[in-house]
């Protein structure tokens, strides 16, 4: 059985951090202690001593980035605990509003369980179910992240997943697959296009590249 996991948001209120831990009723084998502010470093830092004389635990600071770039460098982190069969829990007793929205959401796309302390006890939040996004949709995806974001036409974009196609039955058959895979992806809100003359221009969005962080 892998260990547990948790992410906790530090913003000024240690005391309450550290109870919400104690009274979920889950054990805890090693912690991220995630802040956003200069002046939380304080109650940061008395959070990792109480936390550090039982568990591993480490700090990770996100001064000054916005919620998806969070997001983003959280899910690197998630996804490699994930990978040695770790659960990963979300504690948002102290989290700002930016942190509050980010460790929201990445505790939604990378399905883990997401928590909050109050005079009562912690308590368990419910997410909204996460929408699955297939191989070949996040084969897209990482395409375009791997690309800088964004790629000028459809063609460009199928030479790129799937290599050059000669034969021109074969071509239109891949060209209506991949209208699909994007009207869908669009519909999703993971990638954005634009018509540019007679191309179509093809974005991936913020939410689409945490897709990629996680699963691509």
């Amino acid at each position: 059985m892998g260990e547990v996991v948790h992410v906790v948001a530090v913003t000024s209120e240690s005391s309450r951090v550290l109870d919400s831990i104690k009274s979920i009723g889950y054990p805890i084998h090693k912690a991220y202690i995630v802040y956003r502010e200069k002046d939380s470093l304080s109650a940061v830092e008395e959070v990792n001593r109480a936390l550090s004389s039982l568990v591993d635990s480490k700090i990770l600071n996100f001064e000054g980035k916005k919620v998806y770039q969070v997001v983003w460098e959280l899910l690197g982190v998630v996804r490699q605990e994930i990978e040695k069969g770790n659960s990963v829990l979300f504690n948002i007793s102290d989290a700002d509003r930016s942190l509050c929205m980010a460790l929201m959401i990445s505790a939604q796309i990378s399905n883990s369980k997401l928590y909050l302390g109050s005079e009562n006890g912690a308590t368990f939040l419910q997410t909204p179910p996460l929408k699955k996004v297939n191989g070949d949709r996040i084969k897209i995806l990482k395409v375009l992240v791997n690309e800088g974001g964004l790629v000028d036409s459809i063609n460009r974009l199928i030479e790129l997943v799937d290599g050059k196609i000669e034969e021109q039955k074969k071509y239109m058959a891949q060209r209506a697959r991949m209208s699909y895979h994007l009207n869908e992806l669009e519909e999703d809100g993971l990638v954005v296009t634009e018509r540019k003359g007679k191309n179509l221009k093809i974005s991936v969005t913020d939410l689409g590249k945490a897709y990629v962080v996680m699963f691509g």
